[in-house]
């Protein structure tokens, strides 16, 4: 194999298809990336760890020689982001790929070829399209509410709902959840009827939304009982279902409530922010103390005490409620709109945090709208 291109953006994708290898494995081969040169394709980088597969296309190659080598990804990975030159060379032979600069060479021990595993290509049918923003808004909005204890499996995932021309992410942790749905086109998934519902992975589905940053149209997705793969024009990426029971979010999302304020979000993450930092480290809660038109923030701990007002709009009657800041902070940050629709029904239900503004490209509805709900803590 021999081939030259351009540096930086080597770099670049070596980095994405690196990022799907495994961090440590009984099997060096999985630790890997395969490399693939040819022609009149240009280099082909491949990673996977059975779990998430990757594969980027990069035709800016003038290959000399074509060829196949399988080397370690993170090695390589860093080796082409400390290089500082603009055009590097790169050939192999008996499995060893050396990286040419101006100022020397770096040579990568590669594994057997014949033993790097199968990547899926992305299937021809039960293909539909979604537009790549609205897939990275889906992706940034939910996974920051999985569970992160790794006994939880079916919660350290997000459950995707395809079905009806829609798209529908839920993730939670037991403690809050986020729910988004967006529009697709085309195959079954928007076909009227009950569609698929999986679990997906955080890690397959952080690639999906790199995969989908560089596509300003839409991209291809698939959907079965089994796994889910994405398209785009340079990259494909494929992610194997996570098995489990997952919990039903219309049971616990809140359809109506009693009191509502409208919450400008910039100044309740930020008053979150300050009044956390005095909250008790065993109780790890604030206090929101809704009063017409004002909301009052309160902390209290062993080194002092700290309390906030903010001007909002509320027409109700007075209701102390304690919340986790940590859950009410991530929520915010995921939030698009300037004002956050706060609803609760009482001290001890669920509070429901809606956005109005997702970041679509095209005009919403209500089915668009992020919700967040978070469950409150026990105050004195």
């Amino acid at each position: 194999m021999q081939f030259t291109c351009d540096r930086a953006r080597l770099a670049e994708i070596a980095g994405l298809v690196a990022q799907a290898a495994a961090g440590k494995s009984t099997k060096k081969v999985f630790e890997c990336m395969r490399l693939s040169a040819d022609a009149d394709k240009g280099l082909e980088l491949a990673s996977t760890d059975l779990e998430v597969a990757v594969c980027y296309r990069f035709p800016e190659v003038r290959v000399d020689e074509a060829g196949v080598e399988v080397i370690p990804a993170k090695l390589f990975s860093d080796t082409l982001h400390s290089i500082s030159d603009e055009t590097i060379s790169v050939v192999s032979s008996n499995r060893k790929l050396t990286v040419q600069t101006d100022g020397g060479f770096f040579e990568l021990e590669g594994e057997d070829p014949t033993e790097f595993p199968e990547i899926p290509g992305f299937p021809a049918e039960a293909t539909a399209q979604v537009g790549a923003q609205d897939l990275r808004t889906l992706v940034r909005k939910t996974i920051f509410a999985t569970a992160r204890e790794a006994t939880r499996f079916a919660l350290n995932g997000v459950r995707v709902t395809t079905g009806g021309g829609r798209m529908t992410f839920v993730a939670t942790d037991g403690r809050r959840l986020a729910v988004l749905g967006k529009t697709i086109e085309g195959g079954p998934a928007a076909a009227d009827g009950p569609g698929v519902s999986v679990i997906l992975g955080v890690k397959g589905l952080q690639q999906f939304e790199k995969a989908a940053a560089a596509v300003d149209g839409a991209v291809d997705l698939a959907v079965s009982e089994r796994f889910a793969a994405l398209k785009t024009p340079l990259a494909e990426v494929t992610i194997r279902v996570v098995d489990g029971t997952f919990p039903e979010h219309k049971e616990i999302v809140p359809e109506q409530c009693e009191r509502t304020a409208t919450i400008p979000v910039e100044r309740l993450r930020n008053c979150l922010n300050q009044v956390s930092k005095f909250a008790s480290v065993e109780t790890q809660s604030v206090v929101l103390h809704f009063k017409p038109d004002q909301l009052v923030i309160s902390a209290a701990g062993g080194d002092g005490r700290a309390e906030v007002n903010l001007g909002i709009e509320y027409s109700g009657p007075e209701e102390r409620i304690g919340f986790n800041p940590a859950y009410l902070i991530e929520g915010l940050k995921a939030m698009d709109a300037d004002a956050v629709e706060f609803g609760f029904n009482g001290p001890n239900s669920a509070a429901r945090l809606v956005d109005r503004a997702t970041g679509s490209d095209v005009d919403q509805s209500p089915a668009d709208d992020f919700t967040y709900v978070v469950m409150p803590v026990i105050i004195d």
